[in-house]
């Protein structure tokens, strides 16, 4: 988690790979900089590959300005909520 003066925590760039999601979460994935979200099973070449996965009764929330990518493997179980909103500045 990044901070910065006058803001709310947020995250710049969000990549989610290989993860299980297991406990409700609000993202503010924006900075001032342009940059994106992305979460799949192999989205990052730095990272080992796994399914991205939002447990069963979990609220997961993501505000962002720009793009957001799905990519396969990411999952979203019955009984999960996925949110994306769109960040306005």
């Amino acid at each position: 988690m990044v901070r910065s003066h006058h803001k709310l925590p947020y995250i710049a760039p969000l990549v989610l790979q290989n993860t299980t999601i297991g406990n409700s979460q609000y993202v503010i994935a924006s900075d001032v900089i342009a940059s994106d979200v992305i979460a799949g099973n192999y989205v990052d070449s730095g990272r080992t590959a796994g399914d991205v996965i939002i447990a069963s009764g979990v609220d997961y929330e993501i505000e962002h300005k720009d793009s957001v990518t799905l990519a396969p493997g990411f999952k979203v179980e019955n009984g999960a909520k996925l949110t994306i909103k769109y960040m306005d500045f």
